[in-house]
């Protein structure tokens, strides 16, 4: 085994994801060849890398812990081998180069939920090094010289950089920003730029999070930009919201601003949207190009006025925003039937390099969508201006020639959740990591005619799950993860859509990403609501599964919303066919698609609507067993006496209990109709100080309902539903109108922090409440919890 002391060599640089970018270093040692420079390109992180040759393709499988190697020289398109690495693999990143006229290649892989790097001998793929970083390490880029590997640690909020001789950390970066995600680096190794991958607050913004919060240009997106030679963040480039996202997706009415909904409609109100989900960032000349989910969080919703897909670009000379940020859904809405579908949760691009295309890995919709660039570098999908017009948008299905044929009803077939591309250096196969088929796709890209761009072969890259509740929830996750699912019988649900959304507009990862929180307050029918991490909807290995669905109230799952509005899973599919404007996945004689059959699927009562479809049944299996939670950065440190504090206080009468709330069913559905007010488990409700009514009388603020004929405050008044704190501290910010943007702003509220000591307020001091929020900041799935309590008066009726 070579000793790393020796490894001092040429190095030729691939980027996770950045097929066939080149990097030199001068050779110390004169024993070594003395290779002729090569031009340095940049390179960016990703969850699939191609070597410079175009002969592997390595590709991580987050399901599985491992990482796989595909030969697809000369379409040979065969698995060559599979690597355990760590829990949860999100990026590679390649290295190569020769070590004593031998060639050498050395993998680094980021394992999420292990908080490690892998180091792997690319020659006898064997891991020789395990790196320690920061808390849930996601994205990993090398400098084109291959000396340095940056890791995003997501939470953390730092960047970690080690050196790729020694394999060690020198230096760990913080104030990046909230959940830095997606790398890419400069040609010349001077400037690394890291996505957040969160909107947050817009700076400057003078009104209160209260008018803020829900509003479409309440939030921007940003960019952190680190010195390349001092490893010192030296700004932050910001992505504006978009004021206006087409003439398609105006609103009927508008809610902040008190305009409630027209009878009969008029869909007149201009939408604006914010850049969420800042999945990855992509250098091309002097332009980074970033991929996103903007939000339209301003009610009334409207299933095409909620969420859009974005491309962001970046003037890297200038460290602004190039151009106005890119809506790819422009123009979609003049597609015909048939061919209609809405270009959902845009996860990576990748570009050629001697032709101004890319191509952008659509999650949702599991296609490959191309993009062209101007002489300025400004990109477009080129839609159809009109209903007369065809337009050129090309999008490439990842079904192989045999799978196109079959008949696929049911969603089942074809590669599933895109969320890695990599272009190979001819610019004629691109490679497609699929995230939960576990595949990768081979994509014939060549020639000059972009309507004959074709998927080859899918390459299966890891094992799918054999056990009975496994596979179940795979299909579940997959179904949350989708715009599509199975074809329905109306325009909006045939084929090339489905019934989980309208033309394939929307996916629950819209607004829960990894099924945790997108932290954005939506304007819904009950009123301003932050969306709800998942992780916590079943304690941890508590659910029982029968009959393809988890049992109630065995399993002990909380209450649903923060009204308690909802006593199963299985209820989202009101959400299904008004949110996302689906069909709906329950499919009884008589019951109408989409919002048609909205009567026959009740919240509450008087039916329950777990084992109506094995579909719906099967999301919620998913959410009981395959939703991991964030593991704090506090994780381990003692926080023993803010642990003490929280009992003092006694916080764990409403947040005790093995999930960390006292929220969880324990009736078996549908509930009596005494547990009902005002369509609200009211027993749940606890009432702690945080709705506040004087903000709907001011006119202005947030406490309002939307998609309502006249304007009416929010519910809020009999209390909320008392949510968990498992990995509270990912989910910023806070409260059902995330009025609050830190904990320490929660304890700030006497009432709140006294309600489970009987309004003795035993937190006074400021030194206490910070010591009280590092115990809350610490706290995820490896805390022990506490006893469950209960509050006389406080929460029921």
């Amino acid at each position: 085994m070579r000793t790393k002391r020796a490894r001092l060599w040429w190095v030729v640089v691939l980027a996770a994801g950045c097929s066939g970018s080149r990097g030199t270093t001068e050779d110390a040692n004169p024993l070594q060849d003395d290779p002729p420079k090569k031009e340095l390109t940049p390179t960016h992180s990703s969850p699939i890398a191609l070597t410079s040759d175009d002969r592997f393709v390595w590709s991580v499988n987050p399901d599985s812990d491992s990482v796989s190697v595909f030969e697809v020289a000369n379409d040979a398109n065969r698995k060559t081998t599979e690597i355990r690495v760590g829990k949860e693999p999100w990026c590679v990143a390649l290295n190569e180069g020769r070590n004593h006229g031998h060639d050498e290649l050395i993998a680094f892989v980021t394992n999420m939920a292990s908080g490690t790097v892998s180091v792997i001998d690319g020659q006898r793929y064997e891991v020789i090094a395990t790196i320690q970083v920061g808390a849930e390490p996601f994205g990993c880029a090398l400098t084109p010289d291959g000396k340095r590997l940056y890791v995003a640690n997501f939470s953390s909020d730092s960047v970690s950089v080690i050196d790729t001789h020694s394999y060690r950390v020198i230096r760990t970066i913080d104030g990046v920003g909230s959940k830095p995600r997606g790398i890419a680096i400069t040609a010349d190794g001077k400037k690394v730029y890291v996505t957040q991958f969160l909107a947050v607050s817009r700076a400057n913004d003078p009104r209160p999070r209260t008018q803020t919060e829900g509003a479409d240009d309440g939030r921007e997106g940003r960019v952190t930009i680190i010195d390349g030679d001092s490893n010192k963040v030296i700004r932050t480039v910001t992505l504006n919201p978009l004021s206006d996202v087409g003439a398609a997706f105006k609103s009927n009415g508008n809610t902040l601003q008190r305009r409630p909904l027209a009878n009969p409609a008029v869909f007149d109100t201009t939408s604006g949207a914010f850049p969420n989900l800042l999945e990855s960032i992509v250098i091309r000349g002097n332009l980074a190009y970033i991929t996103s989910t903007c939000s339209s969080p301003n009610g009334p919703f409207r299933f095409n006025v909620n969420v859009q897909s974005c491309l962001a670009v970046i003037d890297t000379t200038r460290d602004v925003e190039a151009f106005p940020t890119l809506n790819m859904n422009v123009g979609v809405n003049f597609e015909a039937v048939g061919k209609k579908l809405f270009n959902t949760n845009p996860f990576m691009v990748a570009f050629k390099r001697s032709a101004a295309e890319g191509f952008v890995a659509l999650g949702a919709t599991n296609r490959l969508l191309r993009v062209t660039l101007d002489a300025t570098g400004a990109a477009s999908i080129n839609p159809p201006a009109s209903a007369q017009d065809p337009g050129s948008i090309v999008r490439i299905e990842i079904k192989d020639p045999q799978e196109i044929v079959q008949d696929d009803p049911e969603d089942r077939v074809g590669g599933k959740n895109p969320r890695g591309v990599v272009v190979n250096s001819t610019d004629s196969r691109a490679y497609v990591m699929d995230f939960l088929s576990r595949d990768v796709a081979v994509v014939d890209v060549s020639g000059a005619d972009p309507t004959k761009y074709r998927t080859l072969a899918r390459l299966q890259s890891a094992d799918l799950p054999t056990g009975e509740v496994e596979r179940i929830a795979l299909r579940g996750k997959y179904l949350f993860n989708t715009a599509i699912g199975p074809a329905g019988t109306q325009p909006n649900s045939v084929r090339p859509s489905g019934l989980m959304s309208d033309t394939g507009w929307g996916t629950c990862y819209s607004c829960h990403p990894q099924a945790l929180t997108d932290s954005v307050t939506w304007m819904f029918p009950d009123g301003p609501r932050q969306s709800i991490s998942m992780e916590s909807t079943f304690p941890a290995g508590g659910a029982v599964i029968a009959n393809g669905a988890p049992v109630l109230p065995a399993s002990h799952m909380r209450a649903l919303n923060w009204s308690g509005i909802r006593d199963e899973v299985q209820d989202f599919e009101r959400n299904i066919r008004a949110v996302s404007g689906g069909g709906g996945l329950i499919r009884e004689p008589g019951l109408l698609e989409g919002a048609a059959g909205l009567a026959m699927i009740p919240d509450l009562a008087p039916v329950a609507n777990t084992g109506r479809n094995a579909d719906l049944d099967a999301i919620a299996t998913y959410l009981a067993v395959g939703v991991r939670a964030p593991i704090s950065p506090l994780a381990g440190q003692d926080v023993s006496y803010g642990r003490q504090l929280f009992a003092a206080a006694g916080c764990q009468h409403c947040h005790g209990g093995p999930n960390w709330t006292i929220s969880a069913i324990d009736f078996t559905p549908p509930p009596a109709a005494i547990e009902i007010v005002d369509a609200q488990l009211v027993r749940f409700l606890c009432r702690v100080g945080t709705f506040d009514p004087s903000l709907f009388t001011d006119g202005v603020s947030n406490e309002i309902r939307a998609n309502n004929a006249a304007n009416v405050q929010a519910r809020g008044a009999l209390g909320f539903n008392v949510p968990s704190l498992i990995s509270v501290f990912a989910s910023a910010p806070y409260l059902h109108s995330g009025a609050v943007e830190t904990l320490g702003n929660v304890l700030e509220n006497i009432t709140h922090r006294s309600a489970g000591s009987g309004g003795i307020d035993t937190l006074t001091s400021a030194g206490d409440r910070n010591e009280l929020v590092r115990f809350l900041s610490s706290i995820d799935r490896s805390t022990e919890p506490f006893p469950a309590g209960a509050v006389p008066g406080v929460c029921g009726p």
